[in-house]
Formats: structure tokens, sequence, C-alpha cells
């Protein structure tokens, strides 16, 4: 593997919480939103590099 590059595991949790247009390649910043999104249950969209927008399923329920 060399400097940077994505294991096969990692590049399918990628695929799996990051929306990447064609075009942009998948980098371990996307696989640090990736296991955000997978911790809190939720999806990212990038839209440029470095750059995401966070995917809302829906309103989360408010404690208390």
């Amino acid at each position: 593997m060399s400097d940077g590059a994505l294991t096969p595991q990692e590049t399918a949790l990628v695929r799996d919480y990051v929306d990447i247009p064609p075009g942009l390649a998948a980098d371990r910043a996307d696989l640090q939103r990736a296991r955000l999104a997978r911790s809190v249950g939720g999806r990212f969209r990038k839209v440029a590099p470095g750059l995401y927008e966070i995917i809302v399923q829906a309103p989360r329920e408010r404690a208390g």
C-alpha cells in the first residue's frame, strides 16, 4: 500500500457513508468522515476536496 492509499476495507467504508461525485477521488479525509458518520448514524456528501455537506435523513429528537 502506498502512502495515503486506502485499503479495500477502508474504501468500502467510505463508499457506504460518503457520497463522492464523479471526478473526485476518495482520500484519508473521506475515511475520517465515514468513521464519524458511522458512529453518529449519518452520511456526508463530498462537494470538493476538503469540502463536505452533512446529509440529514430526519431531524433528531431532542433529549429532555
